[in-house]
């Protein structure tokens, strides 16, 4: 596929963040859109995301409308950098942060205002305020976005903070909630059982959708060519986020900025690519090991390393640094960062908007399932932190874990059957709360030859309506819900060693999580069975341990079981296995994953288990790029030496030749009688790229 827009032919990127406010004639006294320009250039990016207005809602031009920040004294300085960057051939896109401090001062009405009747700077004593969308502020901010479009030459804007970061209860969402729903008021408690809460978290994603889409609009109304792209990080609250597919749909690609570790980016690329409408997603990371650290730089190693996962994962690479009060900028970082974009541009030409990712497993996305069920009902003020992020650590551990056994992975959504079949293998993991028409489309998958992992409540729970009385996919899974579920410390012994790996019998698996009381269909076939401690972890009398609740009481209940449905097959687990972090739950849970695959996994090598593996198709060129990334927990990565690999490509690709990038150099590699593709390399040192080339 050509690359039609401007992102998909300009991946490197660097936005300066400039939260600087205006009460000290000090504050910006030495900015020179000279020197930030050529500081651009010195990092070799292409494109320049330059800030129109920052959190505190102070604007970098003479704007009529906003805020100006008041040491510009009519300066466009906003103007003057642009101009200073195009004149060094690289585009400057446009940042305006949604959050205001200057207008949560100057218009008390159009606060967001938290459960205790507090705004967000009286309650978590923030220095930036936030205003609500449904009050006068949601026009306020459309009027300067219009007035910032016409203004300015930009390929697109990027919009940021605009998300439910918090539940408002402000006069303007309680009318707007007693207008459009049958409730006098905003519940005060997080309650998936409570109609009320219900209905207030579907208008909370129907309000953010709608300011969403008039954001979007607003800029194509008068611009249709140029892009827009909102900060998509909130959706990491997963079901309370509001995050739908207006607010999706009102992003041209997606955008995040993250300051995890090294599973955190493959899973969000994998996550942002599945759910953008465009392609390459931006992954952003900053300079420094967080936001908070305005001088602890990370190691090049470090960012070199989020390039290149940048480049496995085919995203664009955004580096983010911010500006010192007075105005200036570290040489030494951006000298750093040209030797990142330098490295990362060699292998640019091969991020493609219409690459397609080679996997064995997809991990199943069910936004109505990341909800916390195990912590609600709760104030909601309780989950006012931000922090918040149901679902996330499990599926990022299911990354790390399918990661380590070399199995491809990516994530799926949706009821389009013949979209889900081209998973061999799909994780529902806890997805509690499918859709009715996701569990057809799931049903119908098995039934022509799919195969799911299921965990826990999977299709048990209805949104607005509580627990089932039977799981949804009942039929799909051979299993039945009892209606009941056990204390939070349990086990599960096997029936058969050869598959619950490395557990024996009379030393079975614990799980830290109730496990759902089931029975079994009579062609079901029962891999483990239900075992309990003799009390309850919070029994300070009669217990079987002191310190730990050890294995005592076999139920004989079904807790792990296979059913073949169809031309598929299902593997059920009772209980939450897959969000444990520890080695021997992490090969438990790869076993049964590898149970599904079979013979059929795409990759297999001698590397170490820290070598990150990705393939994907770029059929317009009919070339495979296939990725290794030596990526361990402790950097510098030492060199892996003698690596070999094996692949078995899709269908029935004949392979002419395969080059190592961006050597050039050919690979020698021969096809055995199955069809792998075999190769070797000598060592990889840090990244190593190959281009595949088939009929």
């Amino acid at each position: 596929m050509k690359r039609k827009y401007w992102f998909q032919k300009s991946l490197r990127r660097l936005l300066v963040d400039m939260h600087i406010p205006d009460w000290n004639p000090e504050l910006l006294s030495e900015f020179d859109p000279e020197i930030y320009a050529e500081m651009m250039e010195l990092a070799k990016v292409d494109t320049a995301e330059i800030y129109a207005g920052s959190c505190l809602g102070l604007c970098y031009w003479p704007t009529k409308i906003g805020y100006p920040h008041q040491q510009l004294n009519g300066r466009d300085l906003l103007g003057e950098t642009m101009k200073a960057c195009r004149k060094r051939g690289i585009t400057p896109q446009i940042y305006l942060n949604v959050w205001s401090r200057a207008a949560y001062d100057g218009h008390p009405e159009w606060r967001v205002i938290l459960q205790n009747g507090k705004g967000t700077c009286e309650h978590m004593a923030w220095r930036f305020g936030l205003c609500c969308h449904n009050s006068g502020y949601g026009d306020f901010f459309l009027k300067m976005l219009d007035e910032l479009n016409a203004s300015y030459e930009t390929p697109g804007f990027w919009i940021d903070m605009i998300g439910n970061y918090y539940f408002c209860i402000c006069e303007s969402c309680r009318r707007r909630f007693r207008e459009e729903t049958p409730f006098e008021d905003i519940p005060d408690t997080a309650d998936w059982s409570n109609p009320a809460f219900i209905a207030y978290n579907q208008c909370r994603a129907k309000w953010l959708g709608e300011f969403a889409s008039k954001i979007y609009d607003i800029v194509k109304n008068r611009t249709p060519d140029r892009t827009v792209t909102l900060q998509t990080a909130s959706i990491g609250r997963g079901y309370f986020s509001g995050v739908n597919e207006d607010f999706l749909n009102s992003s041209d690609y997606l955008a995040g900025d993250f300051i995890g570790n090294r599973m955190e980016q493959s899973y969000i690329c994998k996550y942002f690519s599945m759910l953008s409408k465009n392609r390459p997603i931006e992954f952003m990371t900053p300079r420094c090991e967080n936001l908070m650290h305005h001088t602890t730089t990370r190691s090049f190693h470090n960012l070199q390393m989020r390039a290149y996962a940048a480049v496995a994962n085919q995203a664009s690479f955004t580096l983010i640094d911010a500006i010192d009060p007075k105005g200036t900028l570290d040489r030494r970082f951006y000298e750093m960062a040209g030797k990142l974009n330098e490295t990362y541009s060699q292998y640019e030409e091969f991020i493609r908007p219409d690459s397609v990712c080679i996997h064995d497993v997809a991990v199943y996305h069910s936004m109505e399932s990341c909800n916390l069920l195990d912590k609600t009902p709760m104030k909601l003020l309780d989950l006012e932190s931000g922090s918040v992020a149901p679902g996330k650590l499990e599926r990022m551990n299911i990354a790390k874990t399918l990661q380590q056994e070399h199995i491809l992975w990516t994530m799926v959504r949706g009821s389009n059957v013949q979209d889900l079949l081209k998973s061999p293998v799909i994780i529902l993991s806890d997805c509690s709360a499918l859709a009715d028409r996701d569990c057809a489309a799931l049903e119908e998958y098995v039934r022509n030859g799919g195969k799911l992992y299921a965990s826990y409540r999977t299709s048990l729970y209805e949104l607005g309506k509580g627990i089932r009385k039977d799981f949804k996919l009942a039929e799909c899974f051979g299993i039945h819900f009892t209606g009941e579920k056990t204390q939070k410390i349990t086990y599960v012994s096997p029936v058969n060693d050869d598959i619950l790996k490395d557990v024996v019998k009379d030393y079975p698996l614990m799980l830290e999580s109730p496990q759902l009381k089931i029975t079994a269909a009579p062609e079901t076939e029962i891999l483990g069975t239900l075992t309990l401690p003799i009390s309850t972890a919070e029994e300070l009398y009669q217990f079987g341990s002191a310190i730990s609740n050890p294995p005592m009481i076999e139920t004989g209940l079904p807790a792990l079981t296979r059913h073949r449905y169809g031309k598929g097959e299902v593997i059920y687990i009772a209980g939450d296995l897959e969000s444990l972090p520890f080695d021997l739950h992490r090969n438990v849970f790869a076993n049964l994953i590898l149970q599904l695959t079979g013979d059929s996994k795409t990759v297999r090598s001698n590397a170490p288990a820290w070598v990150e593996f990705s393939l994907y198709d770029l059929p317009e060129e009919k070339q495979y790029v296939f990725s290794c990334l030596n990526l361990p927990s402790e950097l510098p990565a030492l060199p892996v030496h003698d690596l070999k690999i094996s692949l078995q490509l899709p269908g029935k690709s004949q392979v002419d030749k395969i080059r190592l990038i961006p050597e050039n150099q050919e690979i020698q590699f021969n096809c055995d009688s199955n069809s792998r593709v075999n190769f070797e390399l000598s060592v990889l040192k840090d990244f190593a790229l190959f281009v595949i080339f088939y009929d």
